[in-house]
C-alpha cells in the first residue's frame, strides 16, 4: 500500500460510518457524550475540516481556515450533508495526493506543532498525520454509534 491506497481506505470506512450514520435522528446526530468532540455531527466535521486544513492550507497553500463551531454545525448539519463535505474535502485531497505522491513528498511546509507553534514538516508527514488522525477518530465514531444502540460498521482496511 502507499498513501493513495491510505487515504482510499480512510475514505472508504468514512463512507460506512456515515451510512451508519444515515438513519439517525437530528437528536440522535447531535447527541452530546462526554468525550472526544462531544457528538457524532462534530466529530465528523472535525476529521473532514482537519483533512480540509492540512491539505488545503498547508500542502496546497490554499487560502482556508479551520472552521469554528458554529460554522461546523451549519457545514454538517445533516448526514447528507456531511457527506457532501466529505467529497467536496476528498477531490481537494486527491488533486493534492496526485500532485505529490511519490515524487515531491519530501517537500517541506509549515503547520503548527502540539504547542501551536510553527513547524517544518514534510509533505509525506502532513499525509501521514491527516489519515492516522482520523483512524483514531474512527474508533471514538464507532463507539458513539454504539452507544445510541446503533450497529457500527468494521472500519478495518482489510
Amino acid at each position: 500500500m502507499n498513501l493513495r491506497d491510505y487515504f482510499e481506505a480512510t475514505w472508504n470506512a468514512r463512507a460506512r460510518l456515515l451510512d451508519a450514520a444515515a438513519g439517525l435522528s437530528p437528536d440522535e446526530w447531535t447527541r452530546e457524550f462526554p468525550f472526544s468532540l462531544k457528538s457524532l455531527r462534530n466529530l465528523f466535521g472535525h476529521v473532514i475540516e482537519v483533512e480540509g486544513s492540512w491539505v488545503g492550507e498547508n500542502i496546497l497553500r490554499e487560502a482556508r481556515a479551520y472552521p469554528d463551531e458554529a460554522e461546523i454545525a451549519r457545514r454538517f448539519a445533516t448526514v447528507p450533508e456531511a457527506r457532501d463535505r466529505s467529497a467536496e474535502i476528498q477531490a481537494m485531497s486527491r488533486r493534492a495526493l496526485a500532485e505529490f505522491v511519490p515524487g515531491r513528498l519530501h517537500e517541506i511546509r509549515q503547520g503548527p506543532d502540539l504547542s501551536g507553534a510553527a513547524t517544518d514538516f514534510t509533505v509525506e508527514q502532513i499525509l501521514t498525520h491527516v489519515f492516522t488522525h482520523e483512524l483514531r477518530h474512527q474508533g471514538q465514531l464507532q463507539a458513539m454509534l454504539r452507544l445510541l444502540g446503533k450497529p457500527a460498521p468494521n472500519a478495518d482496511w482489510i
